[in-house]
């Protein structure tokens, strides 16, 4: 017997088998590294266009009307391209947390971004609550109002014989002057206002009673706020 035909017969296989069971091995290994290489290729591409759109912001998922508390709905996350000094000024994808509970102070329209000074903590009493009403342009200070105002409001007394302040200094967060006369100027503006329960209360008993007046606050002593029906000292709103 010949030497190849021993190895036959001992090992149970031949050189020609081994070669391919070689070759075998290495192309799978090939197409392992090869199936690495392509995956590492598109994460790599997935990281460099995340990065090309900016980081991902918050911005508002719907239209959030001043008084809104903001939850999990309200907001979604977005990639944005701003400068730094923009996005300085709004909420990140993960200060969800930070802005969850907040209440809207200014208009946001969706897909705007959520800006830090048009949101502000529950806690701070002004905003636990925002009231809205219409008023002519004439006791609204002319349509000049805008969010973020203060302003005084005064009641007049059934008669026009007194008058009294039943709010000072409130906020103004929202003055919409879409509604017209019947030629089609506007000659009604509605005013929404940050306002606290007591103070709710005696504005719309006030808009029941007799005509409203808005007041710009300058920043003078506030006067003393009362019912209009009794006249009597209060808090302010």
């Amino acid at each position: 017997m010949g030497k190849g035909r021993l190895r036959v017969e001992l090992g149970g296989i031949t050189p020609a088998t081994t070669g391919r069971r070689i070759t075998s091995r290495l192309s799978t290994g090939h197409v392992v590294m090869i199936v690495a290489g392509l995956l590492g290729v598109v994460l790599t591409l997935s990281v460099l266009r995340q990065s090309d759109e900016g980081p991902r912001r918050l911005v508002a998922a719907t239209d959030l009307a001043p008084g809104t508390v903001i939850d999990a709905d309200a907001v979604r996350a977005e990639p944005v391209d701003a400068s730094a000094s923009v996005l300085g000024g709004t909420f990140g994808e993960y200060d969800l947390g930070e802005l969850r509970g907040q209440v809207v102070t200014a208009p946001i329209s969706k897909g705007a971004l959520v800006a830090r000074d048009a949101v502000r903590p529950r806690r701070e009493g002004g905003v636990a609550r925002s009231m809205s009403f219409p008023l002519p342009m004439a006791r609204a200070m002319g349509s000049a109002l805008e969010s973020g105002d203060r302003v005084d409001v005064i009641a007049v007394h059934e008669g026009g014989t007194d008058a009294a302040y039943v709010m000072t200094d409130a906020e103004v967060l929202d003055v919409d002057g879409a509604r017209g006369g019947p030629l089609g100027a506007p000659d009604d503006v509605t005013i929404t206002l940050a306002v606290d329960a007591d103070a709710a209360i005696r504005v719309a008993t006030a808009l029941e009673a007799g005509p409203v007046t808005l007041v710009r606050s300058t920043g003078a002593m506030p006067a003393a706020v009362a019912t209009p029906e009794r006249g009597g000292e209060g808090s302010d709103g």
